[in-house]
């Protein structure tokens, strides 16, 4: 009798053993994974927080298109609630798919490197466009935006 009461106790602080160390992992496994979360959600939110519209009339192909000076200049609105950079090397300009050199900012509001929520800079990429429909897209504190145009 004595025998199988210290196997019942051998075999029952095994299994506290094992259970303690699957609890463990586990916790170690949460831990990770609550980090993880917590660092997309502040991602996910600087996102949110960060957003540009192009507000140029596509319409108005001459205010878009300088064909003398061979430039496309955009006008772009800080519509999110973060202050961005306004300077060149802090927006990049696709037209038509490729990359187009930013030349100038201009912010359009009261400060000078900082482009406040819902005030508008102006862009100058120097391009050379043919006749016909194109694509411009603004990338600007990790955000996009897209206007289609025609010459």
């Amino acid at each position: 009798m004595a025998g199988t009461s210290v196997s019942k106790l051998i075999i029952f602080i095994a299994s506290l053993l094992v259970a303690t160390s699957v609890a463990m992992t586990l916790t170690g496994s949460v831990i990770d994974i609550q980090g993880s979360l917590s660092q997309q959600g502040v991602n996910t939110a600087n996102d949110i927080a960060s957003d540009v519209t192009i507000a140029s009339d596509p319409g108005s192909p001459g205010a878009i298109y300088d064909d003398g000076n061979e430039t496309v200049t955009l006008l772009v609105k800080n519509s999110g609630s973060k202050t961005l950079t306004a300077d060149p090397s802090s927006i990049d300009v696709l037209v038509d798919g490729r990359y187009g050199n930013v030349t100038s900012v201009t912010d359009l509001g009261e400060r000078g490197d900082e482009w406040e929520p819902d005030e508008t800079v102006r862009v100058t990429v120097h391009r050379d466009l043919d006749p016909g429909a194109h694509r411009a897209k603004v990338l600007a504190g990790g955000s996009t935006s897209t206007m289609r145009f025609y010459l």
